[in-house]
């Protein structure tokens, strides 16, 4: 009987280890995806204005953002050189995935100023990332 329960306690951490292991594959397809997505964005704002620099992206689970009705969130951070401005500014575009594709959510950007502020970014940011998503490199 002993030998039946471990045989039986072996397929069911077998079962967890598959379960976990198609996972952490989703969440990677899910990483990929958003990587693609991304890129492209970073290249329409790099036309779009003066140069951007150190571009990096992060995907993290829905909680961080639980006003967005999303599995996953992806947030690409860069810094933004307005055509028209000597300065950089940072910038976070917040995206949520959600039935299979990465939406945009909002923009962020931090205000110079003594004390920097973030603050929710204008239309102009989500015109430049729905540009970058209905063209598919």
């Amino acid at each position: 009987m002993t030998h039946l329960r471990r045989l039986g306690t072996l397929g069911l951490a077998l079962m967890l280890i598959a379960a976990s292991t198609h996972s952490v594959q989703g969440e990677e397809s899910i990483r990929h995806s958003f990587q693609a997505v991304a890129g492209r964005v970073i290249t329409e704002f790099q036309g779009a204005t003066g140069g951007i620099r150190k571009p990096h992206f992060d995907v993290r689970r829905r909680d961080t953002f639980p006003e967005v009705n999303a599995a996953m969130v992806g947030m690409l951070k860069f810094e933004m050189k307005p055509k028209d401005e000597a300065g950089w500014h940072p910038v976070v575009c917040v995206f949520g995935y959600h039935e299979g594709r990465w939406k945009f959510v909002k923009a962020f950007h931090e205000l110079p100023s003594e004390k920097p502020t973030w603050t929710e970014a204008g239309p102009w940011y989500g015109e430049i990332v729905e540009r970058a998503m209905k063209n598919p490199q």
